[in-house]
């Protein structure tokens, strides 16, 4: 791998997500939620060995990305090296919530060592949600991606996880017709998808994030030849 093709960046993940509410690990005046499909598309069930998955602490407030990345550094837990904390925004039929996102979290027993740790620095968390069985939940954090080809991406921090740049701004009903084309109409090993945005040399650029056990170039590549062929858009020349 050549490190000068790695960026930095920030941006957003949509995705509808199976929620249910984590009773009985943590503190108990803290509402908290986590996805029990992770990757339903790809899976439709949940991988035994992907336990805990991602966890959403409620809050009272909104805390920005900057906010987040504050609390995460000053996060001093004992072997959690990857722990990934980022902003949520947790949209449900009839509520619309702020939460912050913890993953990797190794085992629930940490859990009430990282909301004491929140507490101390100010987080005030939500007392009462309503919570329903599926959100759509926006995820706003940072990335470290290697630019494999132009317009391709591989996450350095994920495994499994690339990324598509798509050259127009698509609404969730039509990022949800993109991906249901190109996943029952589409030659490409089976994959998991999701709507983002990515802060790119100040300029924002749209993206698909995919989550397969098969990725590599070429799948991604023929998953970008559907996109380009479903939206009309002329398909990269690749060397």
């Amino acid at each position: 791998m050549n490190s000068n093709h790695f960026i930095r960046v920030c941006g957003s993940i949509s995705k509808k997500e199976s929620l249910v509410p984590l009773v009985g690990k943590g503190l108990k005046d803290i509402c908290t939620a986590e996805a029990n499909l992770p990757y339903s598309n790809y899976y439709g069930s949940v991988p035994g060995s992907a336990k805990p998955n991602s966890l959403f602490l409620f809050t009272a407030e909104y805390y920005t990305l900057e906010e987040i990345l504050r609390f995460s550094q000053k996060l001093k837990l004992n072997s959690i090296d990857k722990l990934n904390v980022a902003a949520a925004n947790v949209i449900f039929t009839n509520h619309h919530y702020p939460a912050i996102r913890i993953k990797f979290l190794p085992d629930y027993s940490l859990l009430k060592e990282i909301q004491i740790n929140l507490k101390n620095q100010g987080v005030v968390f939500a007392k009462k949600i309503h919570l329903e069985n599926e959100a759509l939940v926006k995820i706003t954090k940072c990335f470290i991606l290697e630019e494999i080809v132009d317009g391709i991406y591989m996450d350095n921090e994920e495994e499994n996880k690339g990324y598509i740049e798509i050259d127009k701004l698509l609404t969730e009903e039509e990022f949800e017709f993109l991906f249901r084309e190109i996943k029952n109409n589409g030659n490409c090993w089976l994959f998991d998808a999701a709507k983002g945005g990515m802060i790119i040399h100040s300029e924002v650029t749209e993206v698909m994030r995919i989550y397969s056990e098969h990725l590599d170039l070429k799948m991604l590549q023929c998953i970008q030849n559907h996109i380009h062929k479903i939206l009309n858009i002329q398909p990269h020349e690749y060397h």
